[in-house]
């Protein structure tokens, strides 16, 4: 069977979060921390990514433990994540040729993105990246009542689609969340690292979206002749 769709994820994935949370970060502090701190940007930046933990610690918190740990006076969480939710999207920014990958690939495949997170900040993004014009289905958990890696929520595509997992590659940076996920209903998992090379329980990885062509093709091949 060849490979007809493709499902991915979005943060650290097609969305570059490091460098959009410190470009974010940079616009904050000159607005909310430096008028009022002297609180050293880098600081502000290194401090926040440790405690956001890849995301997976909901902001609120991680607000909360930054003004405690920098003594930020005059500063509440309520304005600092207020910011977060309408001005993140604006500062975001992809990885180098995910669009240009993206336009390639709906030419020989359906598209679809399932991702964790927040319905306000995951849907601004996309919209920011006008990233609505590859995906059907786009899949938020917080939408859906359903959150990576459970089997529901990835099989939701193929009934969308009519497909089986076989027919269906899932590409995420999580090796749980979106590799373990993908392959526990059958589907093939490729794991998108910017690292040259990682321990990962997934057989592909891409590291940057260049070498996403080749791979699909070895892909069909070995199905091919397996067939």
């Amino acid at each position: 069977m060849t490979i007809s769709a493709v499902l991915f994820d979005l943060d650290g994935t097609l969305l570059d979060r490091t460098t959009s949370l410190r470009r974010f970060l940079a616009v904050q502090h000159a607005k909310r921390i430096a008028p009022r701190s002297t609180c050293p940007l880098d600081l502000y930046q290194h401090l926040f990514l440790a405690l956001d933990q890849n995301g997976h610690v909901w902001k609120d918190i991680v607000y909360q433990q930054l003004i405690v740990h920098l003594h930020l006076e005059g500063v509440t969480v309520s304005e600092l994540l207020h910011d977060y939710v309408s001005e993140f999207a604006k500062t975001s920014v992809l990885f180098p040729e995910a669009r240009h990958m993206l336009e390639q690939l709906r030419v020989s495949c359906r598209l679809g993105l399932i991702t964790n997170g927040r319905s306000d900040v995951q849907r601004a993004v996309i919209n920011h990246h006008q990233l609505q014009t590859f995906f059907d289905p786009i899949l938020i958990s917080e939408e859906v009542g359903l959150s990576k890696p459970n089997p529901e929520l990835f099989l939701r595509p193929l009934i969308h689609w009519e497909l089986a997992p076989e027919n269906v590659l899932y590409i995420g940076d999580h090796p749980l969340h979106d590799i373990q996920g993908a392959e526990a209903v059958g589907m093939t998992g490729i794991l998108k690292t910017d690292h040259p090379v990682v321990a990962s329980p997934s057989s592909y990885t891409v590291n940057d979206w260049s070498e996403l062509e080749p791979l699909l093709i070895q892909l069909n091949l070995e199905r091919r002749s397996r067939s």
